[in-house]
């Protein structure tokens, strides 16, 4: 019995926010090149996560998802031969500012979830160089129905898809789990064809982007936001609301999980509503960390440990 115990503990240790690192008293490190010298004086290592697919899945870049006046986009397929008993499809979203950044970033957690039996999907969508909002949300909701049509042949369930995002990526994904038909965000020929999903994560990303802190940072110069939006917010209030998934959280909203970073209320009034709601919302808090520490140890394994917990949760109650 105390072996049992023993080994529960040892098993659920990645899941504790005690394990993660925490930030002493005083300045901060700055960068990563900081961090890790940070760490370091502490015994503590900081590792850039790579991982590659293991035998059993095939991975398959640059699939035609949807076309743009002649303009490819593309998605990569990692898909294991034995699909787990969930036949879940994870499709992961990368992030960079809505700027910059590619789906070949989330290939390492594309390796993770396909090793554990899930397909998981990793789509680019246009960037705001290429074209303003709503661009972005229109690609990925027609990514998640190029996924629904393609789940069986895979075997999976097409009503098990999952949506994880990261950043930038975070704010799209929680931007298509809340925008229904009455946001009108879905181009004219696929307003048909549902993008509705099973589950959302959200890491570390807007979940409005019309409150006091978004719109301040929206009229810096060079503001990320203003070359997403097309413009700064006094001149474009519309634009900035119909992006904001607070704002279109009507009660319809898949499960949800917020992960943060070092402020487990950065998500306190979207996840408010969804409580009012009724809509199942859970948060998980990074600590000791820079944005983008998802993608390196020690903080890698609990983020996809506590993810998978919760699909799983979801899809198998």
């Amino acid at each position: 019995m105390r072996l049992a115990i023993l080994i529960c503990v040892i098993l659920m240790c990645p899941l504790s926010r005690a394990e993660l690192p925490q930030f002493d008293e005083g300045p901060r490190p700055k960068d990563f090149k900081e961090l890790r010298k940070y760490y370091a004086s502490r015994g503590l290592s900081i590792a850039h996560k790579k991982l590659k697919p293991s035998s059993d899945v095939q991975q398959t870049n640059s699939l035609v998802y949807a076309q743009r006046k002649g303009r490819p986009l593309h998605i990569d397929a990692f898909v294991p031969r034995k699909v787990n008993a969930t036949k879940t499809v994870v499709v992961l979203v990368h992030g960079g500012g809505w700027k910059k950044g590619d789906r070949s970033g989330e290939h390492t957690k594309a390796a993770w979830f396909s090793s554990r039996g899930y397909i998981a999907l990793c789509p680019e969508y246009r960037l705001s160089g290429e074209a303003t909002f709503p661009a972005a949300i229109h690609d990925l909701k027609d990514a998640i129905r190029w996924t629904r049509s393609h789940a069986p042949r895979w075997g999976a369930n097409p009503d098990n898809i999952v949506l994880m995002g990261f950043s930038a990526g975070a704010h799209l994904v929680a931007l298509a789990a809340t925008a229904g038909p009455e946001a009108k965000l879905d181009l004219a020929d696929s307003q048909k064809r549902t993008s509705s999903v099973a589950a959302c994560i959200a890491v570390a990303g807007p979940s409005t982007t019309n409150d006091e802190r978004a719109l301040l940072n929206a009229r810096k110069s060079h503001s990320n936001y203003q070359l997403f939006f097309g413009g700064l917010p006094e001149n474009i209030p519309e634009i900035y609301e119909q992006g904001s998934p607070l704002h279109w959280v009507s009660g319809n909203e898949p499960p949800m999980l917020f992960i943060t970073e070092g402020n487990p209320d950065a998500h306190k009034a979207i996840r408010s509503r969804l409580d009012k709601m009724g809509i199942r919302n859970e948060g998980f808090n990074l600590t000791g960390g820079l944005h983008s520490e998802w993608n390196w140890e020690p903080w890698f394994t609990p983020t996809m440990v506590v993810t998978e917990k919760f699909i799983r949760s979801v899809l198998t109650q």
